[in-house]
């Protein structure tokens, strides 16, 4: 009903219930940005059909709202702490990159990856900056830990964003047709079908 009108209505809508809710999850002591997750699942059926939605939202929340939250939860880092806790931000880090190996990894194996699509991937998803920080910054706000521990974690969580990521990219980022040669028997014949049309197209 209120498609396509320049006054963007169902954008308010979303902000409107995006505050709303946030303003009821501080009322009861939790992190505000949370109930935005569960919006998401709830609306997620209604962003599958109309993407103009998606694509509005995100530029308004990625240029006006994200920034915000990062810059508060920067400026809460102290320099001193990290370099003070320097080996215990590494024993961290590579904890949580182990953590993670240990869950994504197998399942490469399962879903028979191959070695490098697999390390490529596992890699990827050790990232965790949303639910880190957010926890993090929870855990400062509500008094159960204190702004050293506090900087040393966000510190892991930013530090596990960059550092696999930039392993994966610089070591293990596969090409189109690796990633569809990286699946074996008839998964690959299937994203083979996919990609190699585009990859003509893309030659042209």
């Amino acid at each position: 009903m209120w498609g396509n009108h320049v006054s963007e209505t169902e954008i308010k809508l979303m902000f409107l219930l995006l505050f709303g809710l946030g303003a009821l999850a501080a009322k009861a002591n939790s992190e505000a940005v949370l109930p935005a997750y569960l919006l998401g699942l709830v609306v997620a059926p209604i962003f599958a059909q109309n993407r103009t939605i998606v694509r509005h939202l995100r530029t308004t929340v990625f240029a006006f709202l994200t920034p915000f939250y990062f810059l508060k939860a920067g400026m809460l880092v102290q320099l001193s702490s990290v370099l003070h806790g320097a080996l215990l931000i590494a024993a961290l880090l590579l904890v949580k990159m182990a953590m993670k190996f240990i869950g994504v990894w197998p399942l490469t194996k399962y879903f028979r990856f191959s070695q490098k699509l697999g390390m490529y991937t596992t890699l990827l998803m050790s990232t965790g900056l949303t639910f880190g920080s957010i926890s993090a910054l929870f855990g400062l706000t509500r008094g159960i830990i204190d702004q050293t521990q506090y900087t040393i974690l966000v510190t892991v969580v930013i530090s596990s964003a960059l550092v696999p990521t930039a392993i994966a990219q610089q070591f293990f980022r596969p090409t189109t047709l690796e990633a569809s040669a990286g699946l074996k028997g008839e998964d690959a014949a299937v994203v083979s079908s996919s990609l190699l049309p585009s990859v003509g197209r893309n030659e042209e």
